[in-house]
């Protein structure tokens, strides 16, 4: 069997096959690209499994030996079946390129009615996945048909997910509906295996290296979407398109005596955006020297082994950080986990990679923004580099603030998006939805973005009443309350129940994730500089206000974005003044107002590059006034900023508090307890008197998400604690006993007055005292789980997973946080719970024997169910809508 090489009917310079086979999953499989030039790259006699029915020449006695084609293969795929058995029978097919043929594939694209008898539906797509399954099925060997069946089952999921995901509701019934087909008819493949098996007298592995496999698909697959994803993001530019030339044009004579250019490899670092990449890859080598390797610190907790304990955060309904905790883990723990799949699962190496290579992530989304404002590609570039090493992003490597770093990365893109935001009627609702999933990214990793979306969408609505002339029922104010509502509403959604913490805890809109550490106050923030640990120093002077200000007072479109700038420095130097509580404590600590100063740093640099922009022309053109005053101290200080920041970087500034640690936080056989609590004690000097810290471990460290879920401190706790501090602690140890804690470590550096303290107060017996510290053990016996009878026995109950034994009637306390959702059950019979005095669950058993201690997910569970409903719902309305084929034009599908 011969066939020929196949141009495009319309557009006859693109190959479309030379020859072609069959994915396991039912594809057509050709091994071309996409739209592949035809320039003689595939031309030759080439053995191939099947080729196409159109044009193809097949000897006559192998024709008649095979039986001809499948009477049930009438349309599509009859050519690949056909080779195949060519193949199994021991003759060969081949594709001869030097005969050419032009194919339109009407039916394949719905140019022409499918009138085959039979046909279920006369659907096009649907008749070719039957087909493709049929062939796979009826030709493959015995042994392989469970696999194939499951690839075919699952490849047709997949397809139809996303044709539903492209509005697409037809291709994608198509999809299941081909393999339903072949199910209810199984005689059919049947006796199609049986009328092979007459002519096969080679085995059907015969075709392996023709079948594409699956290492094959996936890179073909991946290299698609990274085109995709590139034509996208970084479309060609098309002046750097050179224009096609006509062979009539060319001088063979005039091209032989050019002289051939070479440009030497140096010159590609006179490009701008390369010049400064690389200014910043020689900084960032010394800036994240104590960066390489598992990091954490500053507001960064340890980083889980693989997403899925990642993903177990997300999804439970309780966590095991301090007395416990039921609250519902905030999303930004998915969003991270999905993240992490681009390292393999690898949680440390995605975190390591994240705070490695931001600065370079910040240079080239705020250089793809600030381009659109100049012609000068080196002012866009430098712009780009004085945002990757602004103060607040800084600021975020070092303290190791992901939130901020998400949003900073991302700022100049959502900003760049912003657009008919007044006439916000004439946006359509596909772009109002893919916003609004926008803002929730945002809002996941920065509950401060709602703050402000909220404010900027109230104070807009405020404009759109007095516009319509404060009739409420007005159709155009009803459009934009509506548009504008769905930007605030949607990510609150969302984000539920984990945001509607907001509407008991206002302040929580201020609150960061991760562990929260202090800002430097309202001094530091109003010179763009966000303050607190990892920060710059005072001495570091930032030009980002004062470009503000200056910019404020220059031309009509630098004054535009300097406007807002202000706004939102004034309001970060405001909200840096309040006092919020931490994640999981009663103590209160200064606002980070990093979002905030964030905004006003892209905006101040988007001024400046506006009010730069061709200033040589116009300052040459004017006397030396105040512009010229006003450009030179911006260059000044912008000079002294850019050297004193590059030498603390690389100096003192890479001793961040983010960087590669192998400390323990507790010593090993500490650690090893993984049921039993320990409080972690840590003395420091405040006001010239020793007060402690502290928080009560579960045997590991703190890991991503769980400061977000930790419970508030204990006002008992708390108080036993400071009884260790002021010697009046005589009742600590049995406080420590009733909810469970069994010891209690004081890392150093120990004060020497707490340590004779705690020893002389009775109740705790010192275990060790190593260099990380001092640990003593509580005398007093206790557990997870205390059983006390009636006649007041006490026992601690040793589980093994979920179940445990009782030896008699009496009441069982859990050492757990109370919880509604705590249960226990006992014969198929829940027991009676009651919150007792020190706030603890408590059960009453009325007869021995064995019980299960559950805590109830139903409800997050129910929340989960809920987020995936919505989010589905948003992103399919979101996406843009598929076209069928028959909506495709000729050239460019043929």
């Amino acid at each position: 069997m011969a066939g020929p090489k196949l141009l495009g009917w319309h557009n006859r310079t693109h190959l479309l096959e030379v020859g072609i086979s069959l994915a396991t999953n039912g594809a057509r499989w050709t091994g071309l690209e996409p739209s592949e030039y035809d320039q003689g790259q595939r031309d030759g006699v080439h053995e191939v499994l099947s080729v196409s029915t159109a044009g193809a020449l097949i000897r006559r006695d192998v024709f008649e030996e095979l039986g001809g084609f499948d009477n049930n293969l009438e349309l599509f795929r009859d050519d690949v079946d056909f080779g195949w058995r060519v193949r199994t029978a021991g003759h060969s097919v081949v594709v001869v390129t030097d005969a050419v043929g032009y194919h339109a594939q009407a039916a394949t694209n719905e140019r022409r009615p499918i009138d085959v008898k039979g046909a279920f539906l006369h659907r096009p797509l649907l008749l070719d996945r039957r087909n493709a399954a049929y062939v796979l099925l009826a030709n493959s060997s015995l042994w392989s048909l469970p696999w194939l069946s499951l690839q075919l089952l699952s490849g047709a999921l997949v397809r139809s997910i996303g044709y539903l995901f492209a509005k697409l509701p037809g291709y994608a019934s198509d999809e299941i509906l081909a393999i339903a087909s072949l199910l209810i008819h199984p005689t059919e493949l049947l006796e199609a295996r049986k009328a092979r098996k007459k002519s096969r007298y080679i085995s059907s592995r015969v075709v392996k290296s023709f079948i594409p496999s699956r290492f094959t698909q996936l890179r073909s697959s991946i290299s698609r979407s990274f085109e995709v994803l590139r034509t996208k993001l970084l479309p060609d530019d098309p002046a750097e398109t050179s224009p096609a030339q006509s062979d009539l044009t060319l001088n063979e004579d005039e091209d032989l005596l050019t002289p051939i250019s070479s440009k030497p490899w140096r010159l590609v670092f006179t490009r701008p955006l390369v010049a400064m990449s690389t200014v910043l890859a020689l900084i960032t080598i010394f800036w994240a020297r104590h960066r390489f390797g598992v990091i954490s610190g500053g507001a960064l907790p340890e980083s889980p082994d693989h997403l899925s304990e990642l993903f177990k955060t997300y999804v439970a309904s309780w966590h095991n950080i301090g007395m416990g905790s039921g609250l519902s883990t905030p999303p930004w723990v998915l969003i991270l986990s999905a993240a992490s799949l681009v390292t393999l699962g690898n949680v440390k190496l995605f975190i390591t990679l994240i705070f490695i290579g931001a600065p370079f992530v910040l240079l080239l989304t705020s250089h793809r923004f600030l381009k659109r404002f100049t012609d000068n590609q080196w002012l866009s570039a430098g712009a780009s580099l004085l945002y990757a090493l602004s103060p607040i992003s800084i600021a975020a490597v070092n303290s190791g603030r992901l939130g901020l770093l998400v949003f900073l990365a991302l700022l100049p893109i959502f900003v760049a998006e912003l657009r008919s935001w007044k006439d916000i009627e004439a946006r359509t609702w596909r772009s109002i939805l893919a916003y609004s999933l926008f803002i929730w990214l945002l809002y996941a990793f920065n509950p401060s973005v709602l703050l402000i979306v909220f404010c900027a969408v109230a104070f807009t609505l405020y404009r759109d009443f007095i516009l319509v002339n404060k009739d409420y029922k007005s159709p155009l104010f009803i459009q934009r309350l509506i548009r504008r509502g769905t930007l605030v509403g949607l990510p609150l959604l969302l984000s539920a129940p984990a945001s509607f913490a907001i509407f008991v805890k206002p302040s929580r809109l201020l609150a960061e994730i991760g562990l929260t550490i202090p800002g430097g106050g309202p001094n530091f923030a109003f010179l763009a500089n966000p303050g607190g640990p990892g920060s710059l120093p005072w001495w570091c002077i930032s030009p980002i206000a004062i470009v503000l200000f200056v910019t404020y007072f220059s031309t009509t479109a630098a004054r535009k974005f300097a406007s807002l700038g202000l706004i939102f420095l004034l309001s970060g130097t405001l909200v840096s003044s309040f006092v919020v509580s931490d994640n999981g404590s009663s103590a209160s600590t200064r606002a980070n107002a990093g979002t905030f100063i964030a905004i006003a740093t892209l905006l101040s640099i988007t001024s400046a590059v506006v009010m730069f922009d061709k200033i040589r022309a116009r300052l040459e053109q004017s006397h030396v006034n105040y512009r010229h005053i006003s450009v030179a101290s911006v260059l000044l200080i912008s000079i002294l900023y850019s050297v004193t920041s590059i030498f603390w970087l690389v100096t003192a500034g890479a001793d961040s508090p983010v960087k590669t640690s192998s400390k323990e936080i507790l010593p090993a056989f500490l650690a090893v307890e993984t049921d039993a609590k320990t409080v972690v004690l840590r003395s420091y000097r405040h006001n010239n008197e020793t007060t402690l810290s502290y928080y009560i471990s579960r045997g590991s460290a703190i890991t991503l998400g769980e400061p977000d879920v930790a419970p508030k401190d204990l006002p008992v706790i708390t108080r036993a604690i400071e009884g260790l501090v002021d010697n009046t602690g005589v009742t600590s140890s049995k406080v420590f006993s009733d909810y469970g804690i069994k010891y209690v470590f004081l890392k150093n550096p120990v004060s020497q007055e707490v340590v004779q303290t705690i020893d002389g107060l009775g109740g705790f017996n010192r275990t060790s005292a190593t260099n990380a510290g001092i640990v003593w053990r509580v005398l007093k016996d206790t557990g997870r789980l205390k059983f006390v009878d009636y006649s007041g026995k006490e026992i601690i109950l040793q589980s093994k997973g979920v179940r445990t034994y009782v030896p008699a009637p009496g009441t069982i306390t859990l050492t757990e946080s109370f919880s509604r959702p705590w249960q226990i059950f006992q014969d198929g019979y829940r027991l009676a719970k009651i919150e007792n005095a020190n706030g603890l669950p408590s059960f009453e058993v009325t007869t021995g024997g064995h019980i299960s201690v559950i805590h109830d997910g139903t409800a997050r569970r129910a929340w989960i169910s809920f987020f995936i409903i919505v989010f589905v719902t948003t992103v399919v309305l979101a996406l843009p809508s598929g076209r069928r084929k028959r909506e495709i034009e000729d050239a460019v599908i043929a």
